[in-house]
Formats: structure tokens, C-alpha cells, sequence
């Protein structure tokens, strides 16, 4: 990633936090993604149950329900302090909530035999990194579900400003990059991960109070990637590791 988006991530992180901390209110709403439930429904149909699950940028916690419905332990990290307070109560009892930096987090190698990476993968200046992180805490059979906005949802290019000619700067703070399956599947490269399956999923979605005024239409690839067998598993950086 070019150094000058690279730089994008500090404001960027602080854009959300202020976002997060401007309302009591739900930005995205108590419910599930729309995309989450009916992606894992195979999974699910045939008694696909994980043991330690990682809910990567949170947020307000939308997703956590769906995530304890099929995992025994489930942590949920952010990079936002105000998103992580935002969890609802009877969730956080639940759960256990990290405060970390995606591309440096404190987890054990291996730590997840699923994670999750919902509505995050497009707002991240710093992909490769984060991803490769992503693979180091992941088990060597665990799996991760992500998805991709592509160009043709209601939301890419509205209030959004180009920046190094593939990614957008929305309302002047918020990093977003949208790419087409081949575009991602380029990042994937050199980052430990492998496609298993992907499929477009559209959704509509209320307008999120502070951060877009209307209901609008999304449309992602959602991914299901694993660890590459065939490549050497990341140097270790998280609990234990010097």
C-alpha cells in the first residue's frame, strides 16, 4: 500500500471514534448484517459449530448474537473505545472485549478458528497488513468470513472524494476502497490467505444516524477464506511472543 494512503490510517481511526462517541444511538442498528445469517446457513445446515471466535472491528456489536449462536468463546476487539462501550449489555456479559490496533493486535498465534470481518475490509487503508495479522491469530483449520463491497452498491462514490486513484475519502474523513473480486483476490496474495468459496450478497439498510442520511442498497462479495496450507504460517507477535 502506498505510504500516502498508509498515513490515511491514524485520522482515519479517529473519525470513527468520534462517530462512535457522537450518539447513544445505534449507528448500524442492533441487527445482524444482512449478509452474516444467510452466508454461514450452509455451514450452519450441516452442524458447523466453532470453539473460539473473534468478532474483528466490532463495532457497536451488531454481529455478536449470530457469533454466539455458533461459537463456545467469542471476543470482540475494536480500535474504538466509544464502539466497544456501545455493546449491549447482555452481549458484553458474554463476551470479552479487546481494545487494539487490527494490524497489531496482543492475540496468541493461532488464537481463532473463526473470525469475522464484516463491513471493514473497505474502510481499511492498511489491508495487507491487517489481513496478514488476521491470519497469524487464526487456527491453522479455522476459517474467515469477510465481505467486499463491490462499485455497484448504492453507497461507493456518493459524498466521496478519489484518493490515489482506487480508493475515496467519504465526507472528507473516511477511508473506503471498493474492488471487484479479482481486485481482492490480488491483496490475498503474499497474505497467508486463501479464497474457499465467495457469493454477492445484497442487503438494504436504514440510514445510520451521523454517518448516512438515507436507506441505501449494499452489495458485497462475501468471502470464506482459510489459512494456505502451502505458505510458511506468520512469525508469532501475539501473547508470549517477543
Amino acid at each position: 500500500m502506498p505510504s500516502a494512503v498508509s498515513s490515511l490510517d491514524p485520522a482515519n481511526q479517529r473519525a470513527w471514534e468520534a462517530l462512535y462517541a457522537s450518539t447513544s444511538r445505534f449507528i448500524w442498528g442492533a441487527d445482524a448484517v444482512g449478509f452474516l445469517r444467510p452466508f454461514l446457513a450452509p455451514l450452519r445446515q450441516a452442524g458447523w459449530r466453532r470453539r473460539r471466535a473473534l468478532d474483528a472491528a466490532t463495532g457497536e456489536g451488531r454481529n455478536l448474537r449470530v457469533l454466539l449462536e455458533v461459537a463456545d468463546e467469542v471476543k470482540a476487539c475494536d480500535a474504538s473505545p466509544a464502539a466497544l462501550a456501545k455493546i449491549p449489555t447482555d452481549v458484553a456479559a458474554r463476551i470479552t472485549r479487546v481494545q487494539c490496533d487490527l494490524a497489531h493486535t496482543s492475540f496468541a498465534d493461532g488464537e481463532f478458528d473463526f473470525i469475522l470481518l464484516s463491513d471493514t475490509v473497505e474502510t481499511l487503508p492498511n489491508l495487507p497488513e491487517v489481513l496478514r495479522e488476521l491470519r497469524r491469530v487464526l487456527a491453522p483449520d479455522g476459517v474467515l468470513v469477510c465481505n467486499v463491497p463491490e462499485p455497484e452498491g448504492d453507497v461507493a462514490g456518493v459524498e466521496m472524494e478519489p484518493v490515489d486513484g482506487t480508493a475515496f475519502l467519504y465526507r472528507g474523513s473516511y477511508y473506503f476502497r471498493f474492488m471487484r473480486e479479482a481486485d481482492f483476490l490480488a491483496v490475498l496474495k503474499g497474505t497467508g490467505l486463501v479464497a474457499l468459496r465467495s457469493e454477492i450478497q445484497e442487503w438494504t439498510e436504514a440510514a445510520h444516524p451521523g454517518f448516512r442520511d438515507a436507506e441505501h442498497r449494499h452489495r458485497s462479495r462475501v468471502f470464506l477464506l482459510a489459512p494456505d496450507q502451502a505458505s510458511a504460517a506468520p512469525s508469532g507477535r501475539g501473547a508470549g511472543a517477543s
